[in-house]
Formats: C-alpha cells, sequence, structure tokens
C-alpha cells in the first residue's frame, strides 16, 4: 500500500511538472531581433510582422535608434539617412507598433545608447551630435576621436561623463515613450568600446576632482607638478576604472528612473556581454549591479557562440547573477545553422531562461527565405 501511496505521489508530482513546463513554454519569449537597416519600407515592416507571426515569435525587439538618428519620429534627433528614399511621413516604429500590435506580438524599441557614428564622412544634418556637439565624442589615450568601425573598435561613441550628453540620451528614451505605445525599451551599447576610452579633457578633469577631494595633499602637490594629461589615470588606475564604470551605471539608473516615471509598467532591459567579469573589466559595464539595484526588468545577454557547451556555460552564470531578473539569451543565429539555434532554445529552457530571441531578421535575406525561422518554429516553438 505504501510503495503504491509513493507511485501516486510520483505520478501526480511528474504530472504537476509537465503541466508547468508546458505552461513555461506557453508562456515564453519568442524574440526575433530587428535590425534598422530592414526596416526602410512600408512593404519590409508588414513583411517582418507577417512573418514573425507566422513562424511562432510573439516579441519584436526592433533597432530605431542606430547612430544617434530615428528610425521614427523624434523630437530630439535627426530623422535617420537611410530613410532619404521614403516619404517624409513614412515612420518605422510607428508601422510596425501597428502591425504587430493587431497580431498580438509586443514590440520593444532597440536603442544604441553611447554607439553615434561609424564612418569617417560626417552625418548629413547639422543636428546630429557628431556635428551640433562633437565634444561629447569619447576619446582614446592621444585625445583621438575614432570615427570609424575597425577590427577593434565599432566606430564614435558619445561620453557619459558630460551630463549634457545623458540628458540628451535621457530626453530621447522618453519622448519615446511618451509617443509610442512600445511594450519595452532595449539598451545597447551602453558601455564604452574598451578600457581604451574615454580619455577627453571631460573626463580627466571630473576624475581629477573628485580625487583631489580624496587624496592627501602631498599627493595632491607632486601630480600637480606632472604635465602629463594622464597623470592622475597613471597615479590611479583603479580609482579611474571605477569613475568610468560609474559613469555608465549613472547613466542606466538616470534613463531608468525618467521611463517609470513616465510609463511605469514598461519593461526596460538591456544587450549585454554574458561573460560579466569580461563586461566589467574590458568595456566598465557593470550589468550586475543594475540588476542588483532592480534598474533593470529584463536582461538579453549576447550569447553569439557557436558552441552550445559555451552557450549554457554563458547563460547558466547569467541566470545565477541576475538577482531574479528574467533572463532571454540572444542566439546569434546569424553565425550557426538552424538546428544549432534549437538546440540553444532547448538548452535556455532547461536553465531556466524566460525565453529566448533569434538573431536576426537578416538571416531571411529580407523575408525572400524564411526557411530558416520554419525550422526553428517547427522544432523549437511548437512542438
Amino acid at each position: 500500500m505504501n510503495a503504491f501511496r509513493w507511485l501516486i505521489v510520483i505520478l501526480l508530482i511528474s504530472l504537476l511538472c509537465s503541466t508547468c513546463y508546458a505552461a513555461a513554454k506557453k508562456n515564453e519569449m519568442r524574440v526575433l531581433w530587428v535590425e534598422r537597416w530592414d526596416i526602410t519600407s512600408p512593404e519590409a515592416c508588414a513583411a517582418i510582422v507577417k512573418s514573425a507571426k507566422e513562424y511562432g515569435f510573439n516579441c519584436l525587439v526592433v533597432q530605431v535608434r542606430g547612430r544617434g538618428d530615428a528610425f521614427y519620429k523624434s523630437h530630439y534627433e535627426p530623422r535617420a539617412q537611410d530613410l532619404a528614399g521614403q516619404p517624409a511621413d513614412f515612420d518605422p516604429l510607428g508601422t510596425i507598433l501597428s502591425e504587430a500590435h493587431q497580431a498580438g506580438l509586443k514590440v520593444y524599441a532597440w536603442l544604441n545608447a553611447n554607439y553615434t557614428w561609424g564612418s569617417n564622412t560626417p552625418p548629413k544634418s547639422a543636428e546630429h551630435i557628431v556635428n551640433a556637439h562633437p565634444w561629447w565624442l569619447m576619446r582614446n589615450k592621444k585625445n583621438e576621436v575614432v570615427m570609424a568601425g575597425t577590427p577593434y573598435y565599432d566606430g564614435c561613441f558619445s561620453c557619459p561623463s558630460h551630463r549634457a550628453y545623458t540628458q540628451h540620451l535621457r530626453d530621447v528614451f522618453v519622448d519615446l515613450v511618451k509617443n509610442y505605445d512600445v511594450d519595452g525599451v532595449s539598451f545597447d551599447f551602453i558601455r564604452y568600446p574598451d578600457s581604451n576610452f574615454c580619455y577627453c579633457d571631460w573626463c580627466l578633469a571630473r576624475f581629477k576632482a573628485e580625487m583631489n577631494v580624496e587624496i592627501k595633499p602631498e599627493e595632491k602637490d607632486a601630480l600637480a607638478k606632472d604635465a602629463d594629461r594622464l597623470a592622475y589615470v597613471k597615479a590611479y588606475p583603479k580609482d579611474w576604472d571605477n569613475f568610468r564604470r560609474q559613469q555608465i551605471t549613472d547613466e542606466v539608473y538616470m534613463i531608468h528612473d525618467a521611463l517609470k516615471v513616465v510609463r511605469p509598467g514598461i519593461v526596460v532591459s538591456a544587450s549585454v556581454f554574458p561573460q560579466w567579469s569580461s563586461a566589467y573589466s574590458e568595456r566598465l559595464q557593470d550589468w550586475r549591479q543594475w540588476l542588483r539595484d532592480g534598474k533593470l526588468d529584463l536582461l538579453f545577454p549576447m550569447a553569439y557562440f557557436k558552441s552550445t557547451d559555451t552557450f549554457a556555460k554563458n547563460i547558466k552564470a547569467a541566470i545565477d547573477s541576475s538577482s531574479g531578473v528574467p533572463v532571454c539569451p540572444n542566439i546569434g543565429s546569424y553565425l550557426i545553422p538552424a538546428d544549432s539555434t534549437v538546440e540553444k532554445i532547448e538548452k535556455a529552457r532547461e536553465l531556466g531562461a524566460i525565453g529566448s530571441g533569434v538573431y536576426c531578421w537578416a538571416i531571411t535575406n529580407g523575408g525572400k527565405d524564411c526557411s530558416y525561422l520554419k525550422t526553428v518554429n517547427e522544432k523549437a516553438w511548437s512542438k
């Protein structure tokens, strides 16, 4: 009798677990990431929504601020040059929002935060940051602005130590959320290019002022005799890293708090490097602290790994460090076959992720070949 009772208990637990798993799977995030150059016509926007719905996705994360410009109607930044051939009233974000919500899909606005330009040819608009506020741009140790992308750098970034810039960026985010019924916003490039930035005069002056409050008079006197513009940086390298790290953190918190005032229910998320230690030391991006302090509602680790074992290791570490905040890994599908994406989706489920994202719509060649999405739907979403 006791053995029979235990068998019943085991069966009930198994049934309950199976039911919970099925419910969690049904409600999971199934994200399709969409880059800005794929939303440059009404027809392209319609095709994205139609295919996302057809192939089982329930959320679009759409890049609407790429390089200090807007793929929507912004009161603070110029219309993207990529839209030059379209009618002035064409609004990519507005178009996708309307069609996606009608189809039952959520839409997150994806904004590149500090990444500002990626070419030695300056923007055409006089209102663009590069032209209107060149002193906001990050500089390297040689006091140079790196405008174009290289094998080592993405291009030109704006410096968050300039409070005028962070206030501008806050206004950009708030303006979008006030005027568009997006379900969420997502930070990208909310970091430095790497630890070789930023060494602009404004950064150095602010760091010097902060350190002068902390150091002994004799240290201050010795540094006053040093003509090297990087004297304080070289004298206090750990403090310098912490100073820069704090600039990014302040940027996130300022924008998060402003958005929550405008719309308390908005989901604030961020794309981050999944290896926290690397993000922390090399990009000065302390996303663990942001999660601990409740300044993100959702984390998108950029898990662009071909190996599923490496993917799993990084996603487990991110979930373990998330302070209970939901984690939705962003899979680098453009690097791997569809079956490998499916394998990673299954692994993310096992690890307790809230869902998974396919990066990105470009794998369909502008919607001409959706076989990849079809495979993901059949093998990951539908079964």
